[in-house]
């Protein structure tokens, strides 16, 4: 088993985009950093760029969709090491786009929420019997401003203009996920956290990036700082937050 000191990280969707900015910052930082990938092929290249730079990183294969996948991700990282610092909640897909709930499909709804919502709580509950065993556990789970209720009801905000159900749907039910968590960690007084992040806009692999970045997006490094500086803040007093480089966001 490996050194117990060592703070062990698992990002999933770390292949590319903000995770694989995150996953490099925080091995530039002495983690250990598993690298959760679904497309395998990118994963491979984007462990191999890390291990050449001298970082510690392994690739691990994640399909959130899949329970065997996790279950059997989740035991290569008890086999190496018998527990877990950080889980970093990455991996997402965006859903159709501009979608109304009387233009959105049942179908549409279940795909989106099938990776964004109950893979990632699917992926988020394995983890956390590793996090209890570590010296503190962290469950930062990248989320988004689009499923702020808060936001989408106030009309001196954008999102009060912006309709795409499906994905704000599943981002919203994320920040649910977050708080049950916070709770339960909280009241069996554990050195567990769950918080979520609001990346905000930014130009990732997953959308038009010409189109974003025409609209003000953000490229990945900015997406992910937030991310990271939960990641590396080494009180963990923050439980139950939604919070982005600006300050807190509200739900």
């Amino acid at each position: 088993m490996a050194d117990s000191k060592k703070i062990v990280t698992l990002i999933t969707g770390a292949e590319r985009g903000m995770g694989f900015v995150e996953a490099k910052t925080l091995a530039q930082h002495g983690q250990f950093v598993f690298i959760g990938a679904y497309d395998m092929e990118l994963g491979q290249k984007a462990v191999k760029e890390l291990q050449d730079q001298g970082l510690d990183v392994a690739l691990l294969h994640c399909d959130i969709t899949d329970q065997q996948n996790i279950d059997d991700a989740i035991k290569t990282v008890n086999d190496k090491f018998g527990y877990l610092n950080i889980l970093i909640n990455n991996a997402g897909i965006p859903g159709p786009q501009d979608a109304l709930p009387t233009k959105s499909t049942v179908e549409e709804l279940r795909k989106t929420f099938d990776t964004n919502f109950f893979g990632t709580y699917a992926m988020t509950r394995a983890a956390v019997p590793l996090l209890k065993k570590a010296s503190y556990g962290k469950i930062i789970t990248i989320t988004s401003d689009m499923g702020s209720l808060g936001l989408a009801t106030d009309p001196k905000s954008m999102f009060s203009h912006i309709i795409s159900f499906p994905y704000q749907a599943s981002k919203t039910a994320l920040n649910a996920m977050t708080v049950a968590f916070s709770k339960e960690f909280r009241d069996a007084k554990l050195n567990v956290t769950a918080n979520s992040v609001n990346p905000g806009m930014t130009a990732t692999d997953l959308v038009d990036k010409e189109l974003f970045e025409k609209n003000g997006a953000k490229p990945v490094e900015s997406g992910a700082h937030r991310a990271i500086v939960l990641a590396l803040d080494p009180k963990n007093d923050a439980n139950g937050t939604f919070t982005e480089d600006a300050g807190i966001v509200p739900w």
